[in-house]
């Protein structure tokens, strides 16, 4: 019996390709099985949630932030920034157990089971400024107290925020980004492992975003060498047009701090008409760049003069809380931005594992009247 070549070596080729495609479709280890990616179409409507301060999970406190329609968590890790060695600082030094690694994994775990889509952004935060060292009585100092005194220098230049932060030699750059390049690596491996939905690369780091290009293009090519997901960086409001690095993200992420309103309780017309050249801006840029605008953080509290400086947490007010302005702020926020083809969706601004105390003017809308403007425009 004799056999063709040609016949044999064509079976084999049908053999190969329909392998891999098999191979493709039911590999687990498939970035398309393992990550579900948000829709084109569909609004990605959000809450950021601080988890609890003690090492203490309820499941039932994350389920409770279902009652605003929200089906996106973002989990928010923080680690402080140490002004002196321009390092961050160990988690077991964090001085609340909900900003740990530890903390937002046992979160993320829970709020999957419970059928939330994850975004994962990482903040930083600028830590105490440290007290010059004193000179000794000769008014010289010893070997120690030099040593001391470097130790103890403030290398931020008295940075009150992150987006200040701007050092003055290189040396120092390099050691703040090899320090949170490896803790930015690290959560890019856990948000692969655990199928996060959306990374985040950073949050509001305008000066190093401006000034320091080629380590945040560096970064992205790293992050998506290991997680196979969407994405992005979450720039300030004053910030976002400056961003040097957009086409190589997934969306254009900007926390929406604009200052609104000048009046004690806004009227809701009035800080539309406000909203629209900022709106057109955001609209061009979303156009120019070809990317929707996914606006990362939104929220007011409830608190008089609350659109004039949205960003502010001092707690000014506690006694006389203002839930109008509050509400008139989110209801204006929503007829603005949420039925536009070019916004991507957002997340409110914020949930807390444990609800803040009657009458508070924290950003929280738990208990508060602003909850049902949350639940309409989220139920759509």
């Amino acid at each position: 019996m004799t056999f063709s070549i040609q016949h044999i070596n064509y079976d084999a080729l049908k053999i190969c390709q329909l392998s891999l495609l098999l191979l493709l479709l039911w590999n687990p280890l498939n970035s398309f099985a393992q990550i579900s990616t948000p829709s084109k179409n569909a609004k990605i409507k959000g809450m950021s949630f601080r988890g609890p301060y003690d090492p203490v999970y309820d499941t039932s406190k994350v389920q409770n932030i279902k009652t605003s329609n929200a089906e996106w968590l973002a989990f928010i890790p923080e680690s402080t920034l140490n002004r002196s060695t321009l390092t961050l600082i160990p988690d077991k030094e964090n001085d609340f157990w909900s900003e740990t690694i530890e903390a937002n994994i046992q979160g993320i775990q829970i709020a999957k089971n419970l059928g939330f889509k994850i975004l994962l952004k990482p903040h930083i935060i600028l830590g105490e400024i440290p007290e010059k060292s004193k000179p000794s009585s000769n008014g010289h100092g010893s070997l120690a107290s030099v040593q001391n005194a470097e130790n103890t220098r403030d290398k931020t230049k008295g940075a009150e925020w992150r987006g200040d932060l701007n050092l003055r030699k290189e040396n120092d750059w390099e050691t703040f980004e090899t320090s949170y390049e490896t803790y930015i690596i690290r959560l890019a491996h856990i948000a692969d492992s655990l199928n996060v939905n959306l990374f985040c690369i950073g949050t509001e780091l305008k000066n190093s975003t401006t000034n320091r290009p080629i380590f945040w293009k560096n970064l992205i090519h790293k992050v998506r060498a290991i997680y196979d997901g969407p994405i992005t960086y979450s720039a300030n409001w004053d910030e976002y047009q400056n961003f040097p690095l957009w086409k190589e993200l997934d969306y254009i992420s900007v926390n929406t701090y604009f200052p609104i309103s000048w009046k004690k309780t806004p009227k809701i017309r009035k800080t539309i008409r406000n909203w629209r050249s900022i709106k057109r801006k955001l609209k061009k840029f979303s156009k120019k760049e070809n990317k929707k605008i996914l606006l990362t953080e939104f929220g007011y509290r409830n608190v008089n003069f609350a659109g004039k400086r949205p960003w502010t947490h001092d707690r000014q007010d506690n006694k006389s809380p203002n839930n109008q302005a509050q509400t008139n702020l989110y209801k204006a926020f929503f007829k603005t931005f949420w039925d536009q083809p070019w916004v991507a969706g957002g997340f409110c601004w914020q949930w807390f594992h444990k609800p803040p105390s009657e009458n508070n003017t924290t950003f929280s809308i738990q208990d508060k009247p602003a909850l049902e403007i949350i639940q309409e425009y989220y139920k759509k």
